[in-house]
């Protein structure tokens, strides 16, 4: 992370995962208030505890990040993990496999350029992308028929919701999918603000 942004990470990387700012603050060895202003943009940690903040998160990521991943694929509904960072496949369940078996062999492959739908309306629109990369969006609901332009794998009119998260420096989505009536139309249908679901 960069001393720059490092708060504004930190407080999403936080709040994605239910950690309140007085354990970061004991983690640390600093105050709640000082995370607080940190948090805030009001100050700024020195390198040294920046450096300590990189690595609590990081350790934090690899073990959630490769549980997450397990717990998708072994899963018999149509879910998925992506890698936000050129559109990557980091991880798909075996309902995903089965529903399109062509596009889960793209792990680890970026294909943001083969995106189409309603997933090419968010990625292209620059204020929505925007907002996701700096946590302010925390879910997106939509309907559509298909996400990719691949020869071989068979549309068809599903539901997907998108919860996006924070680990470190890298945001992730992970997709959930599922049924809907035949005449229920194609788009998004809702956005889920990060402060809007907070404050419930």
């Amino acid at each position: 992370m960069r001393n720059s942004d490092i708060g504004k990470k930190l407080r999403s990387w936080r709040r994605s995962n239910g950690i309140k700012q007085d354990a970061i603050a004991a983690a640390l060895g600093v105050s709640q208030a000082t995370v607080s202003r940190w948090e805030g943009g009001l100050d700024m940690p020195s390198i040294e505890t920046s450096r300590r903040i990189t690595d609590l998160v990081a350790t934090r990521i690899r073990d959630e990040l490769m549980i997450e991943s397990r717990f998708v694929e072994r899963l018999s509904s149509v879910q998925a993990i992506f890698d936000i960072d050129g559109i990557r496949l980091q991880a798909a369940s075996s309902g995903c496999i089965r529903a399109w078996p062509l596009f889960s062999r793209l792990a680890g492959r970026a294909f943001e350029s083969r995106m189409i739908g309603e997933s090419r309306i968010i990625l292209d629109d620059i204020e929505t992308r925007s907002s996701v990369i700096k946590g302010d969006i925390a879910m997106i609901v939509g309907v559509s028929t298909q996400h990719l332009d691949l020869a071989g794998d068979v549309p068809f009119k599903h539901r997907w919701i998108s919860r996006f998260w924070f680990h470190g420096h890298r945001v992730f989505t992970t997709l959930a999918y599922e049924p809907c009536d035949a005449d229920t139309p194609v788009g998004i249908e809702q956005v889920f603000r990060l402060d809007d679901i907070a404050k419930r």
